[in-house]
């Protein structure tokens, strides 16, 4: 192509060169020049065409090779950008069933894995500890009674000292308090369960001895599940209650939207990050507390704009974005065209193109990278100019 180039600047330059002294000195005269010229012109790229491809067919080592490309339509389409969170599930409904009392859990009458009701009786108590307590306290009882009485009927005769009679009724009403408490404790030996779930965890065997506050079984409620995360700061404007998400559970291969139903009031001085509750839209058996999901959670959205893979934004030296089209020529033939644009905003894949391109042109994807303005280039996609 460099010999071909040479003989047809030789061409140019031998048929105009001409003296300038010798054109017409008067307007008309040189507009009839330049017309006439004109058709020089226009007569010499013919013959430039046509000596071109006598050359190339009489040495075809001079022809100019194509190079493959893949090209996709310029379209109009929606921009959305979204930011993932990480996220684990978790139970609305998870409760720890502790005894109120000590003692010896007698019967255990549930095991790890269990569906329980409300109400349902989980375990007994051997409160025999409890039992010698209040036997204990009836006995005390029984003679601060009766010395209340004595003290009583001394003071009603006005014999003994005020003293001696109010510590007397004190006592008594004391030891009665003490002994309601611990019939109160009495009727605790029975354990039921709070909330309706499944026992996930069993604390305590039976047999074992617990003390008060100390928990027995683990309920859970995997019928009432929430996804939890954190949420940045920086992201505080495009997160609203009620806005629906995208949830991706990976390790069961499940997809579904979400709802979000709370946003932290305060940010965790920690990691400057808002507490943020999604509420699943469907329901799963695979879907368990404590499994990892990821959160999607529409950032910015624009519609009707050009939007084109980010990849096939090149840049000058200067930084001036540029892409490559497939245009069209007069022989039928593609050629590569550099075209000029300014962008917009982007995510990870695509990008906002604000102007430079429309919905007529055919952009070069694949191979763009490798090619120059003007190159001859052959079309790999179904992609056919009309």
């Amino acid at each position: 192509m460099k010999k071909i180039s040479f003989i047809i600047i030789s061409i140019v330059l031998l048929t105009a060169c001409q003296n300038s002294e010798e054109w017409p000195k008067d307007l008309e005269g040189l507009k009839s020049l330049l017309t006439e010229k004109k058709k020089e012109v226009s007569a010499l790229q013919k013959d430039i065409q046509s000596i071109t491809e006598k050359i190339t067919v009489m040495d075809p080592s001079l022809r100019e090779k194509s190079k493959l490309v893949d090209t996709t339509k310029v379209q109009i389409t929606d921009f959305e950008r979204y930011i993932t969170l990480q996220g684990v599930v978790e139970a609305n409904k998870i409760v720890q069933v502790s005894s109120e009392v000590p003692g010896r859990i007698m019967r255990l009458k549930v095991r790890e894995g269990d569906r329980v009701k409300r109400g349902q009786l989980l375990a007994v108590l051997d409160l025999e500890l409890l039992n010698k307590q209040i036997a204990e306290i009836e006995t005390r009882l029984s003679l601060a009674r009766d010395i209340y009485n004595r003290q009583k009927r001394l003071w009603d005769q006005n014999i003994g000292s005020e003293v001696q009679y109010l510590q007397a009724k004190n006592n008594v009403d004391q030891l009665e308090t003490n002994l309601e408490t611990l019939r109160y404790q009495q009727t605790k030996a029975n354990i039921y369960a709070p909330i309706s779930g499944v026992i996930d965890m069993e604390l305590i065997k039976q047999g074992e001895i617990v003390n008060t506050g100390m928990p027995i079984v683990q309920i859970l409620n995997t019928s009432d599940l929430k996804v939890s995360t954190d949420l940045p700061e920086r992201y505080l404007t495009i997160a609203r209650k009620g806005a629906k998400v995208a949830l991706d559970f990976p390790a069961i291969d499940l997809v579904m939207d979400g709802k979000i139903t709370l946003l932290g009031r305060s940010i965790n001085a920690a990691n400057r990050t808002l507490k943020v509750e999604i509420k699943p839209l469907q329901k799963s058996r695979f879907l368990k507390p404590n499994l990892l999901t990821q959160i999607r959670i529409q950032e910015l959205k624009k519609e009707g704009v050009i939007v084109i893979p980010l990849a096939n934004v090149l840049q000058e030296i200067d930084g001036t974005e540029y892409v490559y089209l497939a245009v069209l020529q007069e022989d039928h033939s593609w050629r590569s065209q550099k075209r000029y644009i300014t962008t917009g905003d982007a995510d990870d894949d695509r990008i906002v193109v604000l102007s430079g391109l429309d919905t007529s042109d055919i952009l070069i994807t694949t191979g763009a990278r490798t090619l120059s303005n003007q190159e001859l280039i052959k079309i790999n996609a179904s992609i056919h100019a009309e």
